[in-house]
């Protein structure tokens, strides 16, 4: 019977160590601590004594609201990121003998903990089940032994370009960095990647002909189109708020209107624990109620219809 009570004690334990919530929210530091441990545990293959956090990358998201990943240096020397968020993969890199030093930090090795900042930003709102990194924080022993083992191994690292590849591996020979390719398993939108297509994009394939006929006029035109356009914008700028406008109606309801229509919303305490959660469709003005959670400062971010993320504070 005694062993029997010690069994489920231990079944509990691991559960509450291990265990993904259904709904994102964002890893918190003591569970990050844990597995920073048991990573250097697996790549040392001995126990070691306990990393020290170096850095959480607040500085890289969206007005510094939330921690993307937590960077860890270990006694032995060696560093590991574990990412911040239960829809990510739990190590975005690591390095077995040279410590994380934010001073030290290169161009491309910048670019590449912006890029993890980012898709942890935007995977939370995505309504994709990502399985591979659910399946990565329920067996977390295989997965940072793979990690660890063979950490390329994956079908995002092999469907990279080849001066992709070797950007990676060019961070690996200066640092001594091993670096995932993308922190999640999807392909996130990125309005960044995105245009309006122009008159030159139209007339890009009749470019080695010698003349092209109207191209004076059509010229014309998209000279006025374009002027029209920058003032409409900046009328548009003058009357339309460019952050979100927040109205207090009291008892802990709150008006908020949006320069663009949103489509999802999240709230958020200053613990990281998500508090509310709600979708929108066609409208730049969203009633928040937190008039049921518990008093104290609340972080929201909010996703538009163009991919832009907005963010605000509250108090109740």
């Amino acid at each position: 019977m005694k062993k029997i009570l010690i069994l489920l004690i231990y079944i509990c334990v691991s559960q509450c160590v291990w265990k993904t919530p259904s709904r994102a929210e964002t890893v918190s530091q003591k569970e990050a601590m844990k597995i920073a441990q048991t990573f250097f545990n697996t790549l040392y293959e001995e126990v070691t004594a306990p990393p020290k956090l170096v850095w959480n990358g607040r500085q890289l998201t969206t007005d510094r609201l939330f921690n993307p990943f937590y960077i860890y240096n270990s006694p032995k020397g060696g560093f590991v990121i574990i990412s911040a968020e239960n829809k990510a993969y739990p190590v975005l890199g690591y390095s077995r003998e040279n410590v994380f030093s934010r001073e030290k930090l290169g161009e491309d090795e910048t670019e590449l903990l912006k890029q993890y900042a980012r898709e942890i930003e935007l995977i939370r709102y995505d309504s994709r089940i990502p399985t591979s990194s659910l399946d990565a924080w329920q067996n977390m022993s295989a997965y940072l032994d793979r990690v660890v083992r063979n950490p390329y191994n994956s079908s995002e690292y092999n469907n990279l370009s080849d001066e992709r590849k070797e950007k990676i591996e060019s961070i690996d020979r200066r640092n001594g960095w091993i670096v995932m390719p993308t922190a999640v398993e999807f392909v996130l939108f990125n309005p960044d990647d995105y245009r309006e297509l122009t008159l030159e994009d139209l007339l890009e394939e009749e470019s080695e002909q010698e003349e092209i006929p109207f191209k004076f006029y059509e010229d014309f035109l998209e000279t006025m189109r374009k002027e029209q356009v920058a003032s409409e914008m900046a009328l548009e700028e003058m009357l339309s708020p460019t952050k979100p406008v927040i109205k207090s109606l009291g008892g802990g309801h709150f008006e908020i209107t949006f320069p663009e229509s949103v489509k999802m919303m999240r709230v958020y305490g200053m613990n990281g624990a998500l508090g509310t959660e709600r979708y929108f469709r066609d409208t730049p003005v969203v009633n928040v109620d937190i008039s049921a959670l518990v008093p104290g400062f609340y972080a929201g971010l909010v996703l538009s219809d163009s991919g832009k993320i907005y963010s605000f504070k509250l108090y109740r």
